[in-house]
């Protein structure tokens, strides 16, 4: 039996796996999921209570098997198995290719089976599992050898060994790969937290055990023995002047069994959205009360559902949660506004936490207010309560500092005051020339400052080589060439337009070689380098409209990973930079190192990248990316569309608030202050 033609072995090497434990367990997560799919199709309704799966990791072995009761290699799962990428899988969220993920651990994997043909006989085959071959991929052995004999009626078993030594190390549970001692614990608690949403939705069957050298744990029982109920609550919302009810679900789950609080959304109890972190803006920690075998932790999981959600085809996502709600003045989405009233329905379950957060907020402002009569008048008529109420429960005082400033300039200044359809170069001299200096009067004119800023981005794009479409003038927009901190102030240069974090980064050099030299014949220089909060991070930035990306070319420009690479590589050995002044900077070897390389996306730096093994994602706008582990470096290729998209999106949100058609802080509407 043979694949139908792919080049499953490219497929493969460009894969990529979640660092540590998860990536390790990536393949069993892959088939314990393929035999939920298969006991679903066999049991139905009555999975949860017929269905069976038993996992068992063999230290001694260094071996996975999973086995479950579902429908086995029957006619149909045996054409889609022999089919890459098949649509079989895509009915049911997967996209069929989670089997060969394997082959990224393990060199050999079996398969023992048991089904009934279209006569309603039952057959049964043991397989070793050969991908890449040629001939034959499901090629039949000894019913003793491999996977076995298939231990239930029907269903199928799966059988991953003989590790590569990247991971062999997990089979030693004495190890440092698992730090707390507990690698069946460790084990366990990844299946449940991969698994949540099935669990919450019934869908694991009560018969889910895990063995770990012989030591079994039923994961269902454990799951639940760790679960209570939070409460319930019914929201009615007017979307497109039609009132719906929306149903939110609230579980407590032991810390033990979760990492942070957590909300997905579901439609016709089937099709899931992807887990949501609302612990920001709610509670980075757990929660606690007293139970009866003393303190008991636990995180929130949300399960949202009504009959205004619509699923894709697939059923692994929901469609219309980006709708917005259509009510006058009001921006959220209807997503945006669900995991807003979950997190105030949290806070008011959690009445005591919340009142302790405000109380510590109220002194905060209290103290600021005291200590500098400029954030004082920021209050305006309110008092330092209704100044909170109107907060998110976890702003930080240096949140509320910032809030505060931003009150106190709120209506002082008219940051519209330039023109808006000024020219490129009438803008170039506003930067140049009069914004930094008005910057510092006002926050809200710093802001304006920015959107000219982007105008002037976009504009530079633009252009040819005849016009301003250089690399040059970009690179002298967002930091002034030949030129490093020691002589330029933070309002005379734009990096925030990479991140507003950088903005007052501790170390900014530019065109200079890592000993703050500049560049002799022979040596390299890079384009931006900025030393930030114990992070290391270099720019390179490429010409507008650049071409001609290939690692076999001979111009190092036209190969950017092997440039930064280089540079990087540079840094490592010496473990240190040097300022324009020789002042050394320590730059140990555990510390990230990130590498930027910002260019014009095109189809032959798409190739070059793939070819560079990056991960490529158009989320947000075009971006790869890829971690070099020996060099403990991080390096991202980000599109300048994309970077301009982003950072004119910030600035937005920050304009609406300081314009006043943000409503976050206008009236409380509850816990969350809207």
């Amino acid at each position: 039996m043979k694949h139908k033609s792919i080049d499953l072995a490219s497929e493969v090497k460009r894969a990529t796996l979640p660092d540590g434990l998860q990536g390790f367990l990536f393949p069993l997560f892959e088939a314990v999921s393929n035999a939920l799919h298969s006991i679903e199709e066999r049991w139905q309704d009555e999975a949860e209570e017929n269905g069976q799966i038993e996992v068992e990791v063999s230290f001694a072995d260094q071996s996975i098997t999973i086995a479950d009761n579902g429908t086995g290699f029957d006619q149909k799962n045996l054409d889609a198995f022999l089919t890459p990428l098949t649509g079989n899988k895509f009915e049911r969220g997967g996209k069929g290719f989670g089997r060969f993920i394997a082959f990224k651990l393990f060199d050999r994997v079996f398969y023992s089976s048991r089904q009934t043909d279209p006569s309603g006989a039952t057959t049964a085959g043991t397989y070793r599992y050969e991908p890449f071959a040629a001939d034959d991929n499901l090629i039949p052995v000894a019913s003793d050898d491999g996977a076995g004999i298939h231990r239930f009626d029907l269903g199928l078993t799966a059988r991953m060994q003989s590790p590569n030594d990247d991971v062999s190390n997990y089979f030693d549970p004495t190890g440092d790969r698992y730090p707390t001692g507990e690698a069946r614990d460790a084990i366990a608690l990844g299946l449940v937290d991969h698994f949540l949403v099935e669990f919450i939705q019934k869908k694991v069957p009560k018969k889910f055990s895990l063995s770990v050298d012989g030591i079994a744990t039923n994961l269902y029982d454990h799951f639940y023995a760790s679960l209570s109920i939070g409460g319930s609550q019914t929201e009615q919302i007017e979307v497109s002047k039609e009132q719906r009810l929306f149903e939110f679900n609230y579980f407590k789950v032991s810390m033990e069994q979760a990492k942070k609080h957590r909300l997905y959304f579901y439609a016709n109890n089937r099709a899931a959205s992807d887990l949501e972190n609302i612990s920001p803006g709610l509670n980075d920690r757990p929660f606690d009360e007293e139970g009866p075998n003393g303190l008991r932790k636990y995180y929130y999981l949300v399960a949202v559902s009504s009959d205004f959600f619509v699923s894709s085809q697939s059923r692994d996502k929901i469609i219309n949660l980006n709708v917005k709600p259509g009510e006058a003045g009001r921006q959220k989405t209807i997503r945006e506004t669900l995991i807003a009233l979950a997190k105030q329905h949290i806070l008011e379950l959690e009445s005591e936490y919340t009142a302790e957060r405000r109380a510590k907020m109220v002194a905060e402002v209290e103290h600021l207010i005291a200590i500098d009569p400029l954030l004082r008048r920021g209050l305006g008529s309110n008092s330092p309560n209704e100044f909170v109420r109107r907060r998110t429960i976890t702003e930080t005082r240096e949140q509320l500092a910032r809030d505060l400033f931003l009150e106190r300039f709120r209506t002082k200044f008219d940051f519209t005051k330039l023109k808006p359809n000024a020219s490129i170069d009438e803008l170039v001299e506003i930067v140049k020339t009069k914004i930094p200096e008005d910057a510092k009067e006002a926050l809200a004119v710093y802001v304006a400052y920015r959107n000219h800023v982007i105008q002037i981005f976009r504009a530079l794009l633009k252009r040819t080589e005849d016009g301003l479409a250089t690399e040059d003038k970009v690179h002298q927009l967002i930091y002034p060439r030949y030129k490093d901190s020691e002589d330029v102030d933070y309002s005379a240069h734009n990096l925030w337009l990479l991140d507003d974090d950088l903005a007052y980064a501790q170390y900014i050099s530019s065109d200079r070689t890592p000993d703050g030299s500049y560049r002799a014949k022979g040596e390299f220089a890079h384009d931006i380098l900025i030393n930030n909060e114990n992070e290391l991070m270099i720019v390179e930035m490429k010409r507008p409209q650049k071409t001609g990306y290939s690692a076999g070319s001979e111009s190092p420009t036209d190969h950017p990973v092997t440039q930064l690479k280089n540079q990087i590589t540079s840094i490592r050995r010496k473990g240190r930079i040097k300022t324009s002044e020789g002042r050394e900077i320590q730059i140990p070897a555990d510390r990230m190192v990130r590498g930027y390389i910002l260019a014009d996306w095109n189809d032959q730096l798409q190739e070059y990248l793939a070819s560079e093994d990056f991960v490529i994602t158009n989320y947000g706008g075009q971006m790869a990316y890829r971690y070099y582990q020996t060099l403990n470096l991080m390096l991202e290729v980000i599109a300048f569309d994309r970077l301009v998209d982003r950072a004119s999106n910030r600035n937005d949100a920050f304009v609406q608030i300081l314009d006043g058609r943000s409503t976050y802080d206008r009236k409380p509407t509850g816990a969350l202050g809207g």
